[in-house]
């Protein structure tokens, strides 16, 4: 990796067990490849602004790692990716992601960068509400896109029955009766504050905690 900002193995190993995660020395690797490559086309296709280059670690990828103790082997929808948080890192996790994102230029890196990382994935050019229907039982999951009751909102007519969103809030006032489950993320190795909390559709879906 080119990035001194970037911690060792050993450091990042240590930072994503805080986070009930284990990162292997091949996902390590992979995703160093990735960062190099965002923070390469970063500028070209605003895929993040100028202030995250130095925090795409720290912030983005450890909020990334963040959603894995919540997470089962059941495919991920990714609604949002943008740039590739947290999808394509839970794609070098070994979970099964499809990433839907609107903005075609960024759908357009995910897929330049999937290939050059030698990750498996897959990008979708839209919006969850105008595709699916998905399976019902899909899990979602979504990082800085809207809150969650909107976002609850928007998936619910594209799936025939329940299902689970997983996302990232900065505060608890955004929990609501569908909450099954809220985890405060530390700090550190997290750079700010911020909450992990699952959701459920319809309120009486039982779901899986998770495993710390």
């Amino acid at each position: 990796m080119k990035h001194d900002f970037l911690p060792s193995y050993h450091e990042a190993a240590e930072q994503c067990s805080i986070l009930g995660a284990d990162l292997s020395l091949e996902s390590y690797t992979g995703m160093g490849v990735f960062l190099d490559i965002l923070s390469e086309s970063a500028g070209k296709t605003n895929l993040v602004g100028p202030m995250e280059i130095e925090r795409l670690w720290t912030r983005h990828v450890l909020e990334s790692v963040a959603f894995i103790p919540f997470l089962n082997d059941q495919p991920i929808i990714d609604v949002g990716t943008g740039a590739g948080f947290p999808g394509m890192v839970l794609s070098f996790f070994g979970y099964n992601v499809t990433m839907i994102e609107s903005r075609r230029k960024k759908c357009a890196f995910l897929e330049t960068a999937a290939r050059l990382c030698g990750v498996s994935c897959r990008v979708v050019n839209g919006r969850v509400e105008d595709e699916g229907p998905f399976p019902q039982g899909s899990l979602f999951t979504s990082r800085a896109v809207k809150g969650p009751s909107k976002m609850v909102e928007l998936i619910s007519p594209s799936v025939p029955g329940g299902f689970t969103l997983i996302t990232r809030v900065s505060t608890k006032s955004e929990n609501s009766s569908r909450t099954l489950f809220s985890e405060e993320l530390p700090v550190p190795p997290l750079d700010r504050k911020g909450f992990i909390l699952q959701y459920r559709h319809p309120v009486n879906q039982k779901l899986r905690q998770p495993e710390r």
